[in-house]
């Protein structure tokens, strides 16, 4: 379902610097970017990515297939690598979804409790938007999660590949070092041999060891991590608060189902004590950090996007909701849904292009309610479509985008931001690509119906086994 809503391009700067390191893999084997990428000047006087590698690593298949396609229909590559990198987010944030219902099962909760947690993740918090993104944070979400269900999980070969995960979490972004000692001191709790207890921390090290050469290999420092850090313990109150309940940025805002994780947080402790602490310790810890951060806001993001991923590991515990509150996680994750869509067809830095040209302040943008994306976003979205009614895509992109002063030299903010809209650049009629998106919505919703009537079923199977269990412990008591 992500697939059909995926975006015709990358806005942020983050994204478009990871991009260029990806294709610049792809078609030279080189982490040297392109005089014309964002990126910052290193060892002999080249320019480099400032962001982080994992994810460029994991594009380049599909950039490549970007590049190949871009030859073939005579497009701008940069354009199209584009475009073809955007399915990585969204496999990622399927994937998360999917280790989301894993991980309630393994807490306690029934299938019906991990299908219900798992759709109000994808659906009704800013998952639904950075599936649609080329951040890295989508990536560092499924590797927290997967290190997190491998430490619970029992399965035979599973520390192999938890230290990968933990190693690969800080390629992904340098604050995924606290996966590691997080589940060593789960192991250490559950009183597991040494080695048990040592690998999780031993791959955070190889991570560390690994991002040190690429930033020597960069910058010629092995300390070097390219943006800059400022990180103060007097900052973190209000980062945290921001982070937390800001009308600009508060996961109460934008991720209201997970509000109700405090509700399902005592039973959590009953059923799986030293799992939940473990999980707590994982939100607390990304929390702590970027609510250090003088930058916790993120810049132009949709909601605490420093959060997102910490946001599965705890999403996993509204499976064990029950009763009425099953009712009330149905009804907040539909109210996230309506709150976060606007971003599935409009880039929500539209919003932000409106706000600047207004003269509104940052700080106003955070802290007024009156003021907030979400009260906007629809409004911004009408407005975008209302631009992209009247604008030729094909003019639009004739010629590369340069830096965008305003939304009138913006050809992003002008388009509706969905791939098949910008089809007829290749020549392709767009009725043909919203048949494609109509067609693969309709087997998303087909799958999760189907996964449904699965839980519900085994739902009703326990409970017949319980019925059955009752009658012959009063038949035996009589």
């Amino acid at each position: 379902m992500y697939l059909a809503f995926l975006a015709p391009g990358i806005y942020s700067i983050d994204g478009n610097s990871m991009l260029g390191l990806a294709e610049s893999l792809a078609a030279h084997f080189s982490i040297v970017l392109p005089p014309n990428a964002a990126g910052i000047v290193g060892r002999g006087g080249h320019l480099y990515s400032m962001w982080y590698p994992l994810l460029s690593f994991l594009a380049v298949p599909f950039v490549a297939v970007g590049l190949a396609l871009a030859h073939v229909f005579h497009l701008p590559g940069h354009f199209v690598a584009a475009v073809c990198a955007l399915p990585l987010s969204a496999l990622l944030t399927g994937a998360t979804a999917a280790a989301v219902a894993v991980l309630a099962v393994q807490l306690g909760a029934t299938l019906r409790g991990a299908w219900l947690a798992a759709i109000a993740y994808e659906f009704g918090t800013i998952a639904l938007n950075y599936a649609r993104s080329f951040y890295c944070e989508p990536l560092l979400a499924f590797l927290t999660i997967a290190g997190v269900c491998l430490a619970v999980s029992k399965a035979h070969r599973r520390l192999g590949w938890l230290t990968a995960c933990t190693a690969l979490a800080v390629l992904a972004k340098p604050t995924g070092i606290i996966l590691g000692p997080i589940v060593s001191c789960y192991f250490l709790l559950k009183r597991r041999p040494w080695t048990e207890i040592v690998l999780p921390t031993f791959g955070s090290a190889v991570g560390v060891g690994l991002y040190a050469v690429y930033n020597f290999f960069r910058f010629g420092n092995p300390l070097n991590f390219g943006p800059p850090d400022a990180f103060t313990i007097r900052g973190f109150p209000a980062g945290a608060v921001g982070l937390l309940i800001s009308p600009g940025r508060g996961l109460v805002w934008y991720c209201l189902p997970l509000v109700l994780c405090i509700v399902a947080l005592p039973r959590a402790l009953k059923t799986a004590r030293l799992e939940t602490l473990m999980i707590v310790a994982v939100f607390l810890a990304y929390l702590g950090i970027y609510g250090c951060w003088s930058y916790w806001e993120g810049g132009w993001s949709w909601g605490p996007r420093f959060l997102l991923p910490a946001l599965p590991v705890v999403a996993a515990l509204l499976g064990l909701l029950r009763g009425k509150w099953v009712r009330a996680l149905a009804l907040f994750a539909a109210i996230g849904f309506v709150v976060n869509a606007p971003t599935l067809v409009s880039f929500y830095e539209r919003y932000y292009a409106e706000m600047n040209q207004q003269g509104v302040s940052v700080h106003t943008q955070l802290w007024s309610v009156r003021e907030a994306p979400l009260l906007h976003a629809w409004g911004a979205a009408y407005r975008e479509f209302e631009d992209a009614r009247t604008h030729d895509v094909r003019e639009l992109f004739s010629a590369r985008e340069g830096a965008a002063k305003s939304i009138d030299s913006s050809r992003a903010l002008r388009v509706v931001a969905v791939w098949w809209w910008v089809l007829p650049i290749a020549h392709i009629p767009r009725w043909i690509g919203a048949a494609f998106s109509f067609a693969v919505l309709l087997l998303g919703l087909f799958v999760l119906r189907i996964s449904f009537l699965m839980a519900t079923r085994e739902a009703s199977g326990t409970g017949e086994l319980i019925s059955e269990g009752n009658s012959i412990a009063r038949v035996r008591a009589d």
